[in-house]
């Protein structure tokens, strides 16, 4: 599989559990229990692409805005120029109240541009997110902008505002649309232990694995590459740690012959 032009999601380690990178144009799962360290990869991956002269878009959808960029920076990583859209859903009222879908209204910014203080709720209108409202968003923003590769933090996030019953058709429908915008996409899912394989797994590409478990009085964490399709990879888990000025770290892979 040398042939395929592979894109680097910017942790050595990494790549090379993946023969050398991602194969570009592709969604992917970054799956793992809360405080793995997906957010921190998945910004790896576009600060990666920002080295590559690539416009790269992270899409908040499960904390705020502000408190990514204070993670980010409490960890010395350089996201400033990662273009960042604020797709959180406001708190919704219990009295009757006029709301307005992400889609009427964009907010991508870079990372160094987000306010300290976290964006308040609208008086009148709050914003509602589903996932046709969200892929209505980014037509509206790939339209204008070309990106060459976006991070969704988080699937899991997404899922919980889509409440018709139709999750896993409009999930199958954003995955077939990532894809046929031409952009390499991580998203995130929450893995809480003894989870049962949910749709997007088998929908998307690849599924990138953090383990997370405690041994003793430690933390320790572990990386494997569940599945990744029309390349070789390792099967493999191997050990990681978050470390400051680098991000997510993997030890122990050797380079192939």
């Amino acid at each position: 599989m040398k042939n395929i032009n592979k894109i680097q999601t910017g942790i050595s380690g990494l790549d090379k559990m993946l023969d050398g990178g991602l194969i570009p144009e592709r969604p992917y799962i970054i799956s793992g229990p809360p405080g793995a360290g997906k957010t921190t990869l998945g910004m790896q991956f576009l600060m990666e692409g920002i080295r590559k002269g690539e416009r790269v878009l992270f899409i908040a959808l499960q904390e705020p805005v502000n408190e990514i960029k204070f993670n980010m920076d409490s960890l010395k990583l350089n996201v400033a120029n990662i273009e960042i859209l604020d797709a959180n859903s406001d708190v919704r009222r219990y009295e009757p109240t006029p709301v307005m879908e992400i889609s009427s209204k964009s907010r991508v910014q870079k990372i160094k541009n987000v306010q300290e203080y976290i964006r308040k709720t609208p008086r009148f209108k709050s914003t509602v997110v589903s996932v046709h409202s969200l892929q209505t968003t980014l037509k509206t923003e790939f339209r204008n902008t070309r990106y060459g590769r976006i991070v969704i933090d988080s699937l899991t996030a997404l899922k919980y505002f889509c409440m018709s019953g139709e999750e896993d058709i409009l999930l199958q429908s954003f995955l077939r649309f990532l894809s046929e915008s031409k952009m390499t996409s991580l998203l995130t899912v929450e893995t809480p232990e003894n989870y049962v394989l949910s749709p997007e797994m088998f929908l998307a590409r690849g599924e990138i694995r953090l383990h997370k478990f405690r041994e003793n009085s430690r933390i320790m964490r572990m990386i494997s590459v569940e599945k990744f399709r029309g390349s070789e990879h390792d099967e493999r888990a191997y050990p990681m740690e978050i470390k400051k000025g680098e991000g997510v770290v993997v030890h122990g892979v050797e380079e192939k012959g």
